[in-house]
């Protein structure tokens, strides 16, 4: 295969973009990143390799992360990353480097893409219109054909745009590293982040589209399980069909959920997240 694209999607943005990149290049193959982790399998035999995401508290998702530091990418003549977000800075791309300089390889082109955001814990969170999601998705078809041409001809790219936090450099500086290592080592160690509300009716579909295999149901009600990492991709909070999965607020975050409504990509249903493990 010519090229591979490793995919993580919790809630569609990341995964509409890589079958949508898919049908640009020929002779690729997309695979879920999740499963390769499942089957402890890291090796990449592509002479493109791809990396599609989301953004996750600026930096990578801890299953990419994870997926990263284990690779074995001796054949790749050639590296590339989409990150997709809701308009802020991402401050991944030098991570990938890192983790690609041990392997003695280079991030050759880096990319983020704006998509809907899919964070209802924010105050400022928002459902997209119908016609948002339609310029949302119109400028991200034009930017993968931009994207499109530098892979086939393997062009050096690295995307420097972003929304910074505020007009304050310092606090920029500050916040720019203190929510990636939130992300990263704190969080996912957090006992009582998720919950389910009494309009849960047992559906089961948080189980279903867990990717790190946290949520199990006991009985009609579904249980975050404490001993297993949360790769918080949100897809339980935001697949739910009840929007019955909240997050709690913490002293040093207020979450916004019980008010806001949900976003799963349009385009991406509960099935085709779940798809992305070893069923």
């Amino acid at each position: 295969m010519e090229t591979e694209i490793y995919y993580f999607s919790g809630t569609g943005n990341s995964l509409f973009v890589a079958k949508k990149l898919q049908e640009l290049l020929p002779d690729s193959e997309l695979i879920p990143i999740v499963k390769r982790i499942e089957e402890n399998n890291y090796d990449i035999k592509g002479k493109n390799a791809g990396f599609v995401f989301p953004c996750h508290g600026l930096t990578i998702p801890i299953p990419v992360r994870d997926f990263l530091k284990r690779i074995e990418a001796a054949p790749v003549a050639y590296f590339f990353v989409i990150a997709t977000r809701g308009g802020t800075v991402f401050k991944g791309f030098e991570v990938i480097e890192d983790y690609l300089k041990r392997q003695g390889k280079h991030l050759n082109a880096a990319f983020a893409i704006n998509m809907g955001l899919n964070d209802p814990k924010l105050g400022y969170f928002a459902i997209p219109t119908k016609d948002e999601l339609d310029t949302i998705e119109k400028n991200a078809l034009k930017k993968l054909e931009e994207i499109q041409k530098i892979i086939l001809t393997r062009e050096e790219y690295q995307d420097k745009t972003g929304v910074s936090f505020s007009n304050n450099k310092l606090l920029n500086y500050i916040l720019e590293r203190l929510i990636p290592f939130m992300t990263h080592f704190i969080s996912p160690l957090v006992k009582k982040y998720f919950y389910a509300d009494p309009k849960c009716t047992g559906c089961g579909i948080c189980e279903n589209v867990c990717l790190s295999g946290k949520v199990k149901m006991a009985g009609s009600r579904p249980v975050w399980q404490s001993n297993v990492k949360c790769y918080l991709c949100y897809s339980c909070l935001n697949y739910c069909p009840s929007e019955a999965v909240q997050i709690y607020s913490k002293i040093w975050m207020k979450s916004y959920t019980a008010e806001k409504g949900r976003y799963p990509h349009p385009h991406a249903t509960a099935i085709d997240i779940s798809k992305q493990k070893n069923l």
